[in-house]
């Protein structure tokens, strides 16, 4: 199986997570040697080059005998502690870091109680998913595997969603693959650590065709109305084709997976009819275009503007970086580099490495509430600001943003915010510091006040030729569901109860009024310590959906809804606990940050991660009225 010398083993182990290796390698072949060790973070440099060696011979020696044993809760536990070096306190944080190791197949995902099947789904009984991204094909999985009828609509020539919109330079994800896949589709062989949109947009094609999936797609539909016909309990659907024709359809149930990046924000300028450039939002890059000879104003500094930077820049002959609110920035160790074959060997031969690949990789979220989002008031009486890790990690990001700067007061002046780290979605530089150093690059902070024929003008009286505006302004996230109209009981629009309420739903799902509507990255859907990486989060919705539609069938139900009493004691139970939190109450970052809306959060929700958790594991039944 192995074929491999040792030095190549040597080089796999050298690149790999040691964190997970140790663990996986110990979990395999209980070598008490390798537990002596203790935690990776706690080894001096020659302990470090000790275990590398000994796990070097142990797969030499071994690899071939070694195989996965699904360990019983007491002795994954024991090997969480080997991998942390700390107990998991609590039986909550035990049930999701279970379920993330991935040790059993489909985590995550709901399966029908005993004595029920597929069977027990109505005749002509179904489910449209609106949307072909990740959430949707996470909520196709789950129904396919319960054999719940559905159809997948995307009104794009193909699937992906953000990964199928967006085509700009550089395009990836920012979290490590091994937490952003699913966790049912173990060991995809990824070409680099951090994939590439149009890898990322492949693999989610290629996901619904391994599932099952593919046979329920429909391309090129896009949702128009959806319309509650109370007497019958089933909704109405109205989608429009590229040629102008519309198609009509009807579903029990509706998952709304269209996304909470699927409306671009694209400023208007004052003069902007009279430009002669372009002006391009990501989201409309052309492919293939030239920008050699270009003069270029690149807006916006998330993570689509640092992204293209760095690419932009190598071509373009001038570029204009135009910053509103710095952000805060830093390197993420293997960003952009490609996955060793050595690594590839280890996922295929080395049992239990990729389930600990994930953990480690979100690991240091566990604690995120404390570390950064609570103001410890011990800490402020002596002087300091949110908390002691708050300002350590504030510490170490302006020493990197002056070494990336080279040290000029000039740049890294302008760069360093006035907000404390974490409160807002954290950026990983793809050198768009060392980028703003290069001769072709000016940044400027003044605001934007208009376009000229073929400037770009700014507050103090200056302004720049430009050839082409880029607008990495983000998205309209207040825009849920949008252009899509969803008319509920009593002729209700949901678009316009929002606009009197502002967007709000019940655990971020479902609205009084509006039976057997799911909405995947509703309002206030997030956890605001990251915790997780997303497509587990979609996981665990769809396993909610599942479960409702499981408790219809059991009972004879058509529909299931919110109740308004629990719609709006959730809501105020959140936006209390909301309060708390210096990302509402840090009044330096909260008008220009897109996660909050007025003076509460608008995308994240308060809850830590084995709290919301606990919320999609269980249907409460008092909260919901089926009918």
């Amino acid at each position: 199986m192995t074929n491999v010398d040792i030095d190549y083993i040597r080089r796999a182990v050298q690149y790999s997570d040691l964190a997970a290796l140790r663990v996986a390698a110990y979990q395999a072949s209980k070598d008490e040697e390798l537990r002596a060790f203790g935690p990776v973070k706690t080894l001096t440099p020659e302990d470090k080059e000790a275990l590398i060696e000994k796990l070097t011979n142990l797969l030499h020696e071994k690899i071939d005998s070694l195989t996965l044993n699904v360990p019983t809760d007491d002795e994954l536990k024991d090997l969480m502690f080997v991998a942390f070096g700390q107990e998991t306190n609590t039986a909550e944080d035990f049930a999701i870091r279970k379920e993330l190791l991935s040790f059993k197949d489909w985590p995550f995902l709901k399966f029908w109680p005993e004595g029920m099947g597929k069977k027990d789904v109505p005749k002509d009984f179904s489910v449209a998913i609106i949307g072909g991204g990740f959430n949707g094909i996470a909520t196709a999985v789950q129904l396919e595997q319960l054999g719940i009828p559905y159809t997948l609509y995307e009104k794009r020539h193909e699937l992906g969603g953000t990964w199928s919109i967006n085509k700009y330079p550089d395009i990836r994800v920012d979290t490590m693959n091994a937490s952003y896949e699913f966790v049912f589709d173990i060991k995809h062989k990824w070409s680099e650590y951090f994939g590439r949109g149009a890898e990322v947009r492949q693999y989610l094609e290629d996901t619904t065709k391994k599932q099952g999936v593919w046979p329920h797609v429909r391309l090129e539909h896009a949702l128009k109305e959806a319309r509650f016909d109370e007497t019958a309990g089933i909704w109405h659907l109205t989608f429009s084709k590229p040629d102008g024709s519309t198609v009509t359809s009807q579903a029990n149930i509706i998952v709304s997976a269209s996304g909470l990046f699927a409306n671009p924000k694209k400023p208007q300028f004052k003069g902007q009819e009279n430009f002669k450039g372009m002006v391009v939002h990501p989201t409309e890059w052309p492919v293939g275009m030239s920008l050699k000879g270009k003069k270029i104003a690149v807006l916006g500094n998330g993570s689509t503007g640092v992204q293209l930077l760095k690419v932009v820049a190598a071509e373009a002959e001038q570029v204009y970086v135009c910053q509103r609110t710095p952000q805060w920035m830093g390197a993420r160790d293997k960003y952009g580099a490609p996955m060793e074959p050595e690594i590839h060997w280890l996922n295929e031969n080395m049992p239990g490495y990729w389930n600990w690949c994930r953990f480690t990789a979100i690991m240091h979220l566990f604690s995120y509430h404390q570390d950064y989002l609570i103001p410890d008031p011990e800490w402020q009486a002596k002087g300091g600001g949110i908390s002691p890790m708050s300002d350590a990690v504030r510490d170490i990001l302006i020493t990197y943003i002056k070494n990336e700067t080279n040290n000029r007061p000039d740049l890294y002046e302008r760069l360093i915010p006035d907000y404390a780290p974490m409160l807002r979605r954290p950026i990983v530089d793809n050198d768009w510091y060392k980028t703003l150093t290069r001769d072709n690059v000016e940044l400027i902070t003044e605001d934007i006040v208009g376009l000229g024929e073929n400037t770009i003008k700014f507050a103090n009286g200056t302004e720049r030729e430009v050839d082409m505006v880029v607008t990495a302004t983000g998205f309209d996230i207040l825009k849920y569901l949008w252009p899509a109209e969803y008319i509920g009981r009593g002729g209700m629009n949901l678009h316009e109860r929002w606009a009197e309420e502002d967007p709000r739903a019940y655990i971020g799902m479902m609205v009084p009024n509006f039976p057997n509507l799911f909405i995947m990255y509703g309002p206030n859907s997030q956890p605001v310590s990251g915790g997780v990486a997303l497509p587990t989060w979609y996981q665990m919705w769809a396993g909610y959906v599942a479960m409702a539609a499981m408790h219809m069938f059991k009972n004879g139900h058509k529909t299931v809804e919110v109740t308004e009493k629990a719609f709006w004691d959730y809501n105020n139970l959140m936006d209390e606990e909301g309060r708390k939190l210096a990302l509402v109450t840090d009044k330096n970052q909260v008008e220009s940050n897109y996660y909050i809306n007025k003076d509460r959060m608008q995308v994240n929700c308060p809850w830590e991660v084995k709290q919301l958790f606990a919320m999609f594991n269980e249907l409460k039944h008092d909260d919901l009225d089926f009918a």
